[in-house]
C-alpha cells in the first residue's frame, strides 16, 4: 500500500517551473482556440506542440533528478563509511578496517594525503568480490515516485471543486473549461507518468544487470 507520506511528498517533485510553463502555454493557447473563430489552426498546433514538449522535458528532466548513484561506487575517503555497508560480521569489519587503515598509514608516510591514501586504499578493495558482500549493490537508487499521485489527488480535487463551484454559480465560462480541462488532463498524464517511470526503471535495472553480470 502506497503511504500517505510518500504520495503527498509534494516538494520531491523537481523543477516544477518547466511543468508550470506547460501549463500556462498549454492554457495560453487553448484560450486562442476558444476564441478565435479562424480555420487557421497552425499556430494553435504549434502551440500545443510546443506545451506537449515542455511537459515532455520536464518528465525527462524530473526523472534524471531523482537519481542518485549508490554510496557503495562513489568515491570515497572515509574507511568506516565503506566497510559499514559491507554484509559481514563485526568481528570482520573490524579486522578489514584496521587493515586499511594501516594501508593507508603506510601510503601517508610515502607522501600522500590523508585523502588521497584513504581514498586509494578503499579503491583497492573494490573488487567484484568485496562488492558482493555489500548489502546494496545497485548502482543507482531509483526512487519510487508516489509522489505523483500526491499531485494528481490534489489536480482533481481541484477539478472537483471547480465543478461544484461551476454548478453552483452556474460559472461556464472560457476560463472555467480551460481549468478543470487542465486539471484533468494533466493530472491523468502525472498518474500515467509513475507509470512510465516504472518501466524505465526496470529497463535501467535490466541493462545494469546486463552489464555488471
Amino acid at each position: 500500500m502506497i503511504g500517505w507520506r510518500k504520495a503527498f511528498s509534494l516538494s520531491d517533485l523537481r523543477h516544477g517551473w518547466l511543468l508550470a510553463l506547460s501549463v500556462v502555454v498549454c492554457g495560453a493557447f487553448f484560450w486562442m482556440d476558444q476564441r478565435s473563430a479562424s480555420d487557421d489552426q497552425f499556430w494553435l498546433s504549434v502551440g500545443y506542440g510546443v506545451s506537449f514538449a515542455v511537459a515532455v522535458l520536464w518528465s525527462a528532466v524530473n526523472y534524471i533528478s531523482h537519481i542518485r548513484l549508490n554510496a557503495m561506487y562513489r568515491q570515497m575517503n572515509d574507511i568506516e563509511a565503506y566497510v559499514r555497508q559491507l554484509a559481514m560480521s563485526e568481528e570482520d569489519r573490524l579486522e578489514l578496517r584496521n587493515y586499511l587503515e594501516d594501508y593507508a598509514q603506510d601510503l601517508t608516510a610515502q607522501g600522500r594525503t590523508k585523502e588521497q591514501a584513504t581514498a586509494e586504499a578503499i579503491s583497492q578493495f573494490k573488487v567484484k568480490e568485496l562488492l558482493s558482500l555489500s548489502k546494496n549493490t545497485e548502482l543507482f537508487h531509483l526512487p519510487a515516485h508516489y509522489y505523483l499521485f500526491g499531485w494528481t489527488v490534489l489536480a482533481w480535487a481541484l477539478l472537483a471543486a471547480l465543478t461544484i463551484v461551476g454548478d453552483l454559480f452556474e460559472a461556464d465560462g472560457t476560463g472555467m473549461v480551460i481549468a478543470q480541462t487542465i486539471l484533468a488532463v494533466y493530472g491523468a498524464a502525472l498518474a500515467g507518468l509513475f507509470f512510465v517511470y516504472k518501466v524505465l526503471d526496470a529497463a535501467i535495472h535490466r541493462k545494469l544487470q546486463h552489464h555488471f553480470s
